[in-house]
């Protein structure tokens, strides 16, 4: 995962807005709610052999799935990694409120993801935030040309699969790789810039010279700050609310979490 700089935002009604940390897929915070889980369809489905002598015109069903998971890293680090440190009141106050000024300036600057996303690490819950499919951060994921790279891949795998003639369709961790939003002028770079996992389901049939079906996407991340990302000055007071001051160990201090995008895509290439 790519260090992520702060961004200061200056305009002459505000000056604040830096870089939310080392985060990787994140949360709306307050105002993100947490869809189901893509889950897959196990109907029973034909086996290989009979896929490839299946009449063309005839429907044959197919299903898809695979996962890379988020691994432990330096951006889910607790009190844990710093057991002999004593929180300094003011310290922890500076620090508090320089989080909350950056937050203000995300808002500001036109990045709402990026600010709630800050204000639920400040928090300290831990709680997952997830970004539902429909929602606006999704969209965007969507249109990035990010997320439509890694799509591409990721149908190539598929289709290489399928027409394999397999209807069970695994796509292993190498076969999926993280998106990572580097458009600068994105909401999707401040809140989440490089992402550390993904999962892909979905089913369809091949029917008529073609599969066609659907795949959703759950683009997954760990928000928090790791050390060595100095972030101009930004990133030690956020690791230091993180681990020295940390949530829930001490009153008010914040916490890494898990956050996700979901994206629900097509799928239709020539059998």
């Amino acid at each position: 995962m790519p260090p992520k700089e702060p961004v200061i935002v200056a305009a002459s009604l505000c000056v604040v807005a830096v870089l939310s940390g080392c985060s990787a897929a994140s949360s709306s915070g307050a105002s993100s709610a947490d869809p189901p889980a893509p889950t897959t369809v196990h109907s029973a489905v034909p086996s290989a052999a009979h896929s490839a002598a299946h009449p063309d015109g005839a429907a044959l069903g197919f299903t898809v799935a695979g996962t890379r998971p988020v691994l432990p890293s330096g951006s889910q680090d607790t009190h844990a990694q710093t057991p002999e440190a004593s929180c300094d009141s003011a310290t922890f106050a500076a620090d508090k409120a320089l989080g909350a000024r950056v937050a203000r300036g995300f808002a500001l600057a036109g990045f709402p993801a990026s600010a709630d996303l800050l204000q639920h690490f400040l928090k300290g819950k831990g709680t997952d935030v997830d970004y539902r499919p429909g929602s606006l951060v999704s969209k965007k994921a969507l249109a990035s040309g990010a997320f439509r790279a890694v799509n591409n891949e990721v149908q190539d795998a598929i289709l290489g699969q399928l027409k394999a003639g397999r209807t069970r369709v695994r796509l292993s961790a190498a076969q999926l790789p993280t998106v990572a939003f580097e458009s600068r002028s994105s909401d999707l770079y401040w809140g989440f810039r490089g992402t550390q996992g993904l999962t892909v389901t979905g089913r369809g049939t091949r029917e008529h010279g073609r599969y066609a079906g659907t795949l959703s996407y759950v683009i997954r991340d760990s928000y928090g700050f790791p050390a060595g990302d100095t972030l101009d000055g930004f990133g030690p007071p956020m690791r230091y609310l993180q681990t020295v001051c940390g949530a829930p160990r001490h009153a008010g201090g914040a916490h890494w979490f898990p956050d996700t995008i979901t994206v629900t895509v097509p799928f239709s290439q020539p059998a």
